[in-house]
C-alpha cells in the first residue's frame, strides 16, 4: 500500500508541475497575456511565481520571414591573411627587425621582403615561434618570400566566422526588438534565420546584411601629396578604363565589395603598395543622380570598429541632419589620438562597409576618443535618414560581422497561411486523439479509460518539457505528437490482449495483469 501511495503522489505531483510549466503558454495563446521575466507592480500576484518560458510557434503556424544566409568566405580568407600580416609586423617591430616589410596580395598571400639572409632568419624564427601551424611557405627568393595560411588555420577561420556571425546576428536582432527569433547554424557553412510574425522584411534584411566594418584610413590623393601618387582625375580615368574593359559597373542593388575586389586586383600594379581604392557615394539633391567619387586610401587603418565602445544616433546642431556619434575604448582613444597627431594636415576617411562616408581634414590631434559619422542629406527624406542613422548606430553597437552575408534562400509566410495551418493542425490533432480514445474506451472499457488518461499525461509532459526549454512547436511537430500518442497505444493494446488471454485461461485478475505486463 505504501508503494501505491508513493506512485499516486508522484503522478499527482508530475501533473501539477506539468500544468505549472504550461500555464504561461496557456495565458499567452489562450488569453493573449505574457508573463514577463520581471513582474511589474500592476501584474497579477501569481505572475511572480510562474516561469516566463513559453512554447514558441514556428513559421508554419504564425507566418513570418524565413532566411538562409551564407558567408563570403573569400572575404574571411582575406581578413585572416591581413590579421596574420598585421601580427607579423607587430612582432617584427617588437623584435626590432629592420628593413622587413609585409604585404598581402590578391591571392590572400603574405609577401615578405627583407634586405639580407640574416634578417630573414630572424623573421623565420619569429614565424616558427608564433605561427607554427598557421602559416605555410609558398616560395622563397634571395630578398623575398611568399606565405599563405595553412589549411588548418583557414578551416578554423571559417568556423570562427560562422560562430561570430551567429553571435552578432543575435545581438542585432535582440536590439531590434523582435520576439522569439530563431537563429542557428545550418550545416557547415550556412545560418538559418527565422522571424515569426514579421512581415516588413526590407529594413530587417538591411540590418542583417550590414557588415558594419568601421575604419579610419588616411587618404593618399591630393595636391599636397607626392606626385607619385595618382590624382583624383587619374583614378577616375583608371576606373573608367576598368569598367570599359571588363564591362563592370557599380550596381546599387549589389554589395560594392565584389566590384571593389575586382577593381583593386585590376589596379594592383598601378597603385602604390599598401593602398586601395574605395568610393564615396554622392547624390544630387535636385536631380537625384548618383555619382561615385574614388579615393586612394591606406589599407592599414588608423583605428577600426574593434576599438568601438558605444554608438548612438543624434542630430547635428548646425544642420539638424541625423548623425551617428560613437565613443572609442580607452586603448582605441589612445591609438586615435596618436594616429591623428601623426597625420595632421591629411584627409582621414571614415569608412563604413567599404564606403567612404566622409573625409574630413585632420587639423589637430584629436583626444577623448569621440567622433561622428555624418549621414548627409543625399536627397533622401528625413525619415529615411533618421532610420539609416538608427540602424547604423545599432549595427555598430552590436558588433561587426566577420564578412559579408549572402542571402541564399528567402521565404515570407503570410499570417493567413499560419492561421489556416494552426486550425488544420489542431483539428487533426484533436480528431486523431478522439478516434484513438474512443476506440480504447469502447473496446477495453475501464482499462481503455485508464490508458487514455495515461496518453493525456504523455501529451501534457511532452508539451510541458518543450515549454520549459522554450521549444518551437511546428506543424510537423503537431503531427509528430499525434503519431507519438498513437504509437503509445500499441503498448496498451498488447498488454490488454495478453490480460484477456490469461483471464480466459482461468487466471486470477492480479495474476492476469502480472502476466500481461511481463509477456508484452
Amino acid at each position: 500500500m505504501k508503494g501505491l501511495n508513493w506512485r499516486i503522489f508522484t503522478v499527482a505531483a508530475s501533473i501539477v508541475f506539468g500544468f505549472y510549466l504550461l500555464t504561461p503558454s496557456i495565458l499567452k495563446f489562450g488569453f493573449g497575456k505574457t508573463v514577463p521575466k520581471i513582474s511589474k507592480a500592476d501584474d497579477p500576484w501569481y505572475y511572480s511565481i510562474l516561469p516566463s518560458e513559453t512554447l514558441k510557434l514556428g513559421l508554419d503556424l504564425q507566418g513570418g520571414l524565413h532566411l538562409v544566409v551564407g558567408i563570403d568566405f573569400e572575404e574571411v580568407a582575406r581578413n585572416a591573411a591581413s590579421k596574420v600580416k598585421t601580427q607579423l609586423k607587430e612582432f617584427s617591430d617588437q623584435e626590432k627587425i629592420t628593413g622587413v616589410t609585409f604585404e598581402t596580395n590578391t591571392k590572400n598571400e603574405i609577401e615578405v621582403k627583407f634586405p639580407s639572409e640574416a634578417e630573414w632568419r630572424k623573421v623565420d624564427d619569429l614565424i616558427s615561434k608564433h605561427f607554427p601551424a598557421a602559416v605555410d611557405f609558398v616560395s622563397q627568393g634571395p630578398t623575398s618570400a611568399v606565405l599563405k595560411l595553412s589549411d588548418t588555420r583557414a578551416t578554423e577561420s571559417r568556423s570562427e566566422a560562422i560562430e561570430q556571425s551567429l553571435e552578432t546576428l543575435r545581438n542585432r536582432i535582440d536590439e531590434f526588438g523582435i520576439a522569439e527569433p530563431i537563429i542557428q547554424r545550418q550545416g557547415e557553412d550556412k545560418i538559418l534565420v527565422q522571424f515569426p510574425g514579421v512581415q516588413e522584411t526590407g529594413r530587417l534584411k538591411d540590418i542583417i546584411a550590414r557588415t558594419a566594418k568601421l575604419s579610419f584610413q588616411v587618404v593618399r590623393t591630393g595636391p599636397e601629396l607626392p606626385s607619385s601618387n595618382p590624382s583624383e582625375q587619374q583614378l577616375m580615368q583608371w576606373v573608367a578604363e576598368f569598367d570599359k574593359e571588363t564591362g563592370s559597373k557599380i550596381d546599387p542593388l549589389q554589395p560594392v565589395s565584389i566590384y571593389l575586389r575586382k577593381l583593386n586586383a585590376y589596379l594592383e600594379k598601378k597603385l602604390p603598395k599598401g593602398t586601395e581604392v574605395l568610393f564615396q557615394k554622392k547624390t544630387d539633391i535636385n536631380t537625384h543622380e548618383v555619382t561615385y567619387l574614388p579615393y586612394l586610401l591606406d589599407i592599414e587603418a588608423l583605428v577600426t570598429g574593434e576599438d568601438l565602445q558605444d554608438s548612438r544616433y543624434n542630430f547635428d546642431p548646425k544642420t539638424n541632419d541625423p548623425i551617428v556619434e560613437f565613443q572609442l575604448t580607452p586603448s582605441g582613444a589612445i591609438k586615435f589620438e596618436k594616429a591623428t597627431g601623426e597625420n595632421v594636415g591629411n584627409l582621414m576617411a571614415i569608412v563604413l562597409d567599404n564606403t567612404v562616408h566622409s573625409a574630413p581634414r585632420i587639423k589637430s590631434k584629436i583626444g577623448g576618443g569621440r567622433a561622428m559619422i555624418e549621414m548627409g542629406g543625399s536627397g533622401r527624406g528625413s525619415q529615411e535618414l533618421l532610420n539609416d542613422a538608427k540602424d547604423t548606430s545599432l549595427v555598430l553597437r552590436s558588433g561587426a560581422l566577420p564578412a559579408r552575408l549572402i542571402f541564399l534562400e528567402e521565404r515570407v509566410i503570410g499570417p493567413s497561411l499560419g492561421a489556416d495551418a494552426i486550425k488544420a493542425g489542431v483539428n487533426s490533432f484533436i480528431a486523431g486523439l478522439a478516434v484513438v480514445f474512443l476506440f480504447m474506451a469502447v473496446y477495453y472499457r475501464f482499462s481503455g479509460g485508464v490508458a487514455c488518461f495515461a496518453l493525456s499525461l504523455n501529451a501534457l509532459f511532452v508539451l510541458a518539457l518543450m515549454a520549459s526549454f522554450e521549444g518551437t512547436l511546428t506543424l510537423p511537430g503537431l503531427a509528430g505528437l499525434t503519431l507519438t500518442l498513437g504509437m503509445a497505444v500499441d503498448a496498451n493494446v498488447l498488454i490488454f490482449e495478453h490480460i484477456r488471454e490469461e483471464l480466459k485461461h482461468g487466471k486470477s485478475v492480479n495474476s492476469a495483469i502480472a502476466e500481461g505486463f511481463s509477456r508484452a
